[in-house]
């Protein structure tokens, strides 16, 4: 374990506190819709090694617009036959994944999960929020990227190093297709189930959306990738839970922006910190802020029942997820792509 931080490793850790924790801290007082979401796409873009180009976060900032605009039409149309309306969503979330895995990336495959599960749930509830998610999402996307490049430029990451690219390791090519179906087949009984028994705490399925493309892009499989999952999404809703209690005991605004700082700080140490549990981190920061965005506003005296309730969807929605995926793996397991049947003579 390092004794000390080298420079580039300290910029990694003041890029994501001041950006990511920044961005929550001002979407508390500003409080302009989905600013959880906003916080949540910083982290992941300040995760990388450089700042999202302007062309290609315009390009994701179009791309979550047209697929929202889309999958609002659809789902009104289709808003008065149930079947229609789920056989839709599953049809949605196949193509999702396999787009994705044909080399779309992992934040495309984010956004068009978000258009294929959240928009319906809201059009069930109100056309008019509908309307509001997909403007904001988009500009959202847009607030978070912005705000990476800032940070880039304030706390410059080390240029790679030349040869870097070729000496690191080449993952195994994977069974596309195989994958896409055992994704599938994780996301769609959790989304028909959530629309089945009504439940309306849609940042929910923001967090199923990241966590179901974090499963897709793992480069191993089975219950290895479930226990890290489960170990990191566990060490996030921990921080959001001791936050969580932390603001109830303190309810004002202050407190919530403190302690969303100062975990994104701990967080991002941890990534640079060279334990094992630095691996773990990345993905616990966004279950931290989806959660612990989710349940702080309003500061009412309700507050701490809806934060528990929400806390415990979100939990049961991993929980749904990561078993889901180890039943699959059991029955329909991970394969490379130059694996095939053996011929008989």
């Amino acid at each position: 374990m390092p004794t000390e931080l080298s420079p580039d490793d300290r910029n990694f850790i003041l890029r994501l506190t001041c950006g990511a924790g920044g961005l929550f801290a001002v979407g508390l007082v500003l409080g302009w819709p989905m600013a959880v979401v906003g916080a949540v796409f910083s982290a992941l873009f300040l995760q990388g090694p450089a700042a999202p180009p302007v062309k290609a976060a315009l390009s994701l900032a179009f791309l979550s617009l047209w697929t929202m605009s889309l999958s609002f039409v659809l789902s009104s149309a289709l808003a008065p036959y149930p079947v229609v309306f789920l056989a839709a969503i599953a049809i949605g979330i196949f193509l999702s994944y396999a787009w994705s895995l044909a080399g779309a990336g992992m934040l495309h495959g984010i956004l068009t999960l978000m258009a294929v599960l959240m928009v319906p749930n809201l059009v069930l509830q109100s056309p008019d929020l509908t309307l509001v998610l997909v403007t904001w999402v988009p500009l959202n996307l847009l607030i978070a990227a912005f705000t990476a490049m800032l940070m880039f430029e304030l706390f410059p990451a080390a240029p790679p190093q030349p040869g870097a690219a070729a000496a690191a390791p080449q993952a195994s090519e994977f069974d596309r297709k195989r994958r896409m179906l055992r994704m599938s087949l994780v996301t769609v009984p959790f989304a028909l189930t959530f629309f089945v028994i009504d439940s309306s705490y849609i940042l929910t399925l923001f967090f199923v959306a990241i966590l179901g493309q974090q499963l897709a892009a793992m480069p191993a499989a089975g219950p290895k990738v479930a226990k890290t999952m489960l170990l990191a999404n566990a060490m996030g809703a921990a921080f959001a839970i001791v936050s969580n209690e932390l603001t109830v005991m303190a309810p004002v605004l202050i407190t919530a922006m403190v302690l969303g700082v100062l975990v994104c700080l701990t967080l991002g140490s941890m990534m640079k910190s060279g334990k094992p549990s630095a691996a773990l981190a990345g993905s616990a920061l966004s279950t931290f802020l989806i959660i612990y965005g989710g349940t702080i506003a309003p500061f009412a005296d309700d507050a701490d029942t809806k934060a528990i309730d929400r806390i415990l969807q979100v939990g049961a929605a991993c929980l749904f997820v990561i078993l889901a995926y180890l039943v699959i793996d059991e029955f329909l397991p991970e394969r490379q792509k130059s694996e095939k049947p053996a011929e008989t003579a």
